[in-house]
């Protein structure tokens, strides 16, 4: 089995680590992540600097820290609250298996005790004798069991928390350590609350009436904000046991995130992916410290690492033995479900390199692992990943059928469901940034977990329909000076002298509502309000003549402090159920107009700082609670509060506008590119889906003069989109006073669709596909396969996604613009 890449990456792939590890790292929320956001900014500022050596060191080190360090988790409460339990429920081992806590109806622990995990010898959960056994004051009691040894502190109760708990957890408060309230055995309340009032019973008011007893006693006793989980020890995946582990998880140092998650039993697929998601991590992170180098070992290794794998997910032989008993069916039967047991098997006339070839194969075509971060390694790590998604499925397919109670059936080997790409793709993107609502999401899934294929494309047409029809209005509304035209003309990308730009001046040139159309999106249309106070608009009938109804949401400009008309306009609005947003412009002449002032006390963070203040005391003075209000200048939107305020604005949209909304705004931030990469990167995968890429149809490679000519239309579409189309390309190449010939040398798109000589435009499509596949797969990395426009389609997005992140690089460096350099092809990416 041959290398896949060269053994040293090129200059150019040096430099494009900086985007792919903090790409790579993006795709987790922050409270998973399993090194440290010092360690995190560290390695990529060694990479910023080229300093490969220092980050591979860096990476080394933390990798080691995470394999040794110690985890100390110490339960206490009163006796009989079931602590044992708890205890071997978290182990993940029964209470007469060997090594278990003992468990009994009298008080059992006298002496702090350690229980190793079975799996993972470094985590230790410590039981600790209940403090009023001790005859100790609370600080004294801490210092006898050694507080300080432990990370966390969980004070396990049946009933109401005492009072000797309550002392305990403010002392461990002042030791600056975490502490949780549990409160077990809701599920023994339950069921004598059921048999006591069997016509009257409502489980779930009387799960609230215990969570709020617990509340109100600790709030009684001075315990603020406390974190309560109501659970049993006998079922695990119910109740508050989930939101609990989310809550220490998050709590805890990175490094230690990793063990305690791999500690945990799996409950629910969620713990098996968070399993995953850490674990993949971790070969990511391997991945990247090794570089490219070829092992020799390679089968070694990876059955090594299989037989890892399948102990962390619980389905190794000795758990599978294990499991078979509980649910009284043969230990084979089991295994026919599974693939991990048998997946390094070669088949008949296979050789083991064959066999890893055709996994390697398999493992582009479903999604690429670490080459959807195109970064360049030994395929030992890309079959890692493909081993720890297999191992991954079969603890889900075991959790299922454990908690099912159903007879198993042995899981044919067949191209993975629709629904769970679908499902799988969506995730990998905020909330606020999908283009379609959650709602729309689950029902399209719906369909496709059923095998409806034609009523989940319905589904997607109309909501593709709705997206390209969605009106947006926005209203904006402030003094007269505010920079009310110039924020408009901002918003709309176009400059105060250009064709249909809002008039800007040094008096009022608003009158009357005027609305704005966006150039490239007629369905964005931004209305100029006149002031509130101004004399045809009193604030008595003000938002009845200005047709409130009609906008989105408002935004009321100021220049300076806002006016009690602009607050009273805001309370009204916030009454008429709409959003509202304050922004204060013109703070870049603040801070100009500051620094003059006062040349050697300046301090520009510290002034900023002032204006934002006294905006919010004034608001909240006027009764505004918890006002949003954005610092900006109109002279430059990619400083100050400009991309936080759009973010805000995007998430208080319905999903169909955001789309619309992403798309009709200028090129600000990287940041922004992105998002509208990724807002049209869904567009495009739902409309190939719509076309029928869930029938799993074989790829064509068949590319006609029409294709060619619909690929031309769409290229211009996204140029015009991301601003690098001719016109765009001509106000820039004036605006920095360079030859508009020189921007284009710059950039990749113009030229995309050219063919080189003597190539056919199957050919040229077949270099590009193959780029596609080495990048990540687009589609196919949802394991999805369509016609050949759509990975082109992906393809040019993100040629034209980069092309503008060049242009606004040299917009905002003041540098003179360089011809980007091209190796082999022109048309060729990394």
């Amino acid at each position: 089995m041959g290398q896949l890449f060269s053994a040293t990456p090129n200059h150019a792939q040096h430099q494009d680590l900086v985007p792919r590890f903090t790409s790579y790292f993006n795709n987790f929320e922050m409270g998973s992540i399993i090194i440290s956001q010092n360690t995190f900014r560290l390695i990529v500022s060694l990479l910023q600097k080229g300093n490969i050596q220092e980050a591979n060191s860096t990476i080394r080190y933390a990798l080691k820290e995470i394999d040794n360090t110690q985890l100390d988790i110490a339960v206490t409460g009163e006796s009989g609250a079931g602590k044992s339990s708890f205890i071997n429920a978290l182990r993940g081992i029964g209470h007469e298996e060997k090594d278990a806590a003992p468990v009994g109806v009298v008080e059992m622990t006298m002496e702090r005790t350690a229980y190793k995990h079975p799996n993972f010898p470094n985590v230790r959960i410590w039981e600790l004798p209940t403090i009023g056994a001790t005859n100790l004051e609370p600080k004294d009691y801490l210092d006898k069991v050694k507080f300080r040894e432990y990370d966390f502190f969980i004070i396990v109760s049946a009933t109401r928390f005492k009072k000797i708990d309550l002392d305990l957890a403010k002392a461990i408060k002042t030791t600056k350590k975490n502490f949780y309230f549990v409160r077990t055995k809701v599920d023994s309340d339950l069921r004598n609350e059921e048999m006591s009032k069997p016509t009257t019973f409502d489980r779930q008011n009387v799960l609230q009436q215990i969570r709020e007893d617990c509340v109100r006693n600790l709030k009684k006793n001075n315990i603020e904000e406390p974190q309560v989980f109501l659970i049993s020890n006998n079922n695990l995946s119910e109740y508050d046991f989930p939101i609990m582990i989310d809550t220490l998880i998050k709590d805890l140092p990175a490094q230690k995130r990793h063990i305690f998650k791999f500690s945990l039993p799996n409950f629910m697929e969620a713990d098996i992916e968070r399993k995953r998601d850490s674990q993949m991590q971790y070969i990511w992170l391997e991945a990247f410290n090794a570089g490219i180098f070829f092992s020799n070992n390679e089968v070694e290794k990876l059955k090594a690492s299989l037989n890892q794998y399948r102990v962390l997910f619980g389905v190794d032989d000795a758990s599978l033995k294990t499991l078979a008993k509980h649910l009284q069916v043969p230990e084979e039967q089991l295994k026919e479900i599974i693939k991990s047991p048998t997946l390094l098997e070669t088949e008949k006339e296979e050789t083991i390199g064959e066999m890893l070839l055709r996994y390697l194969k398999n493992f582009f075509i479903h999604g690429g692992g670490p080459l959807g971060a195109a970064l360049y390694y030994n395929k030992i790590y890309y079959l890692q990943h493909y081993l720890l998604d297999t191992v991954t499925d079969d603890a889900k397919v075991l959790l299922k059928a454990k908690y099912s109670g159903k007879q198993f059936k042995p899981k044919p080997h067949t191209p993975s469901s629709a629904h769970i790409f679908f499902n799988k793709y969506f995730k990998n993107f905020k909330v606020e940034n999908k283009i379609i609502s959650q709602d729309t999401i689950s029902l399209i899934e719906s369909h496709l977990q059923k095998g409806d294929i034609q009523g989940a494309a319905s589904v997607i047409s109309v909501a593709l329909r709705e997206i390209d029809n969605a009106p947006l209005d926005l209203a904006v509304t402030g003094e007269s000076g505010a920079g009310k035209s110039s924020f408009i003309n901002a918003l709309r990308g176009v400059g105060h002298e250009g064709k249909d730009a809002a008039p800007v001046g040094v008096v009022e040139t608003t009158m009357k509502r005027t609305p704005y159309k966006h150039p490239n999106f007629p369905n964005v249309r931004i209305w100029d309000l006149p002031g509130i106070g101004s004399p045809n608009f009193q604030p008595k009938d003000y938002l009845e003549k200005v047709k409130f109804r009609e906008y989105d949401f408002f935004i009321i400009v100021s220049a300076t402090r806002f006016k009690k008309n602009d607050l009273d306009l805001a309370k009204a609005i916030k009454i008429m159920k709409k959003n509202f947003y304050f922004v204060r412009t013109k703070v870049d002449s603040d801070l100009h107009n500051e620094e003059i002032a006062k040349p050697t006390t300046f301090d520009r963070e510290k002034v900023l700082q002032q204006i934002r203040e006294d905006c919010v005391r004034n608001m909240k003075k006027n009764n505004i609670d918890e006002p949003e209000v954005f610092l900006i200048s109109n002279n430059n939107l990619s400083e100050y509060d400009f991309p936080i305020m759009m973010d805000t604005l995007m998430k208080g949209l319905p999903a169909q506008k955001r789309h619309l909304f992403m798309l009709s705004l200028p090129n600000v931030t990287e940041a922004a590119i992105e998002r509208k990469r990724d807002a049209q990167q869904q567009y495009i995968w739902l409309d190939a889906l719509r076309a029928g890429v869930s029938a799993f149809v074989p790829l064509q490679i068949i590319i006609s003069n029409n294709t060619m000519e619909k690929l031309q239309k769409i290229l211009n579409n996204y140029q015009v989109l991301f601003g690098v189309d001719e016109p765009s390309l001509k106000a820039l190449a004036k605006h920095l006073r360079v030859p508009v010939e020189q921007l284009k040398d710059s950039i990749k798109s113009p030229t995309l669709l050219e063919t080189e000589k003597e190539e056919t435009a199957g050919e040229m499509f077949m270099r590009y596909l193959k780029n596609v596949l080495m990048n990540g797969g687009g589609l196919l990395g949802a394991g999805l396969y369509c016609q050949e426009i759509y990975y082109m389609q992906l393809l040019m997005l993100d040629t034209v996604a980069d092309d503008a992140k060049v242009l606004l690089k040299e917009t905002y460096s003041g540098k003179q613009f360089k011809p980007k350099k091209c190796t082999g092809s022109n048309h060729n990416r990394t």
